[in-house]
């Protein structure tokens, strides 16, 4: 079975590890004074801890549902099934705006990893250990 594996940045997993397993990451918004940048892509992460150092807030905003939905359709119709892993739902609306985004994809599947940072980038490497088992993606 062909499965990809995709996750949010907040998976903090490194370029070796997401090339190595084949994983796609969507990023954050990242929202600094009047520039809006994605994480990962335009911000990187000493900016974000510099930011939040000078001004004490947090400036991140989910994956908006267009974002999740044009990485699912680019991947559903090339693997039997795409399993995406968001930050815990406790700390961002990643899994729902995730959630809404699949509705329309009968072979994508979001999973709360109900963490985040290292936590979270642990389970989306466990499901890309897993995928080329075959293991089923409702499992």
């Amino acid at each position: 079975m062909s499965i990809k594996i995709t996750s949010d940045s907040t998976s903090d997993l490194s370029p070796a590890l997401l090339e190595q397993y084949d994983i796609t990451v969507l990023p954050l918004y990242v929202t600094m004074g009047e520039q809006t940048c994605r994480d990962g892509v335009d911000a990187r992460p000493e900016d974000l801890f510099a930011y939040v150092e000078r001004t004490g807030s947090l400036p991140t905003a989910a994956v908006n549902v267009a974002d999740y939905h044009d990485c699912f359709a680019q991947f559903s119709p090339r693997h039997e099934a795409v399993i995406h892993i968001t930050i815990s739902s406790d700390f961002s609306s990643c899994y729902q705006n995730a959630c809404v985004a699949a509705e329309g994809f009968s072979n994508v599947y979001v999973v709360d990893s109900r963490n985040l940072s290292t936590g979270h980038g642990l389970v989306v490497l466990e499901a890309a250990l897993a995928a080329p088992r075959g293991e089923q993606p409702e499992a």
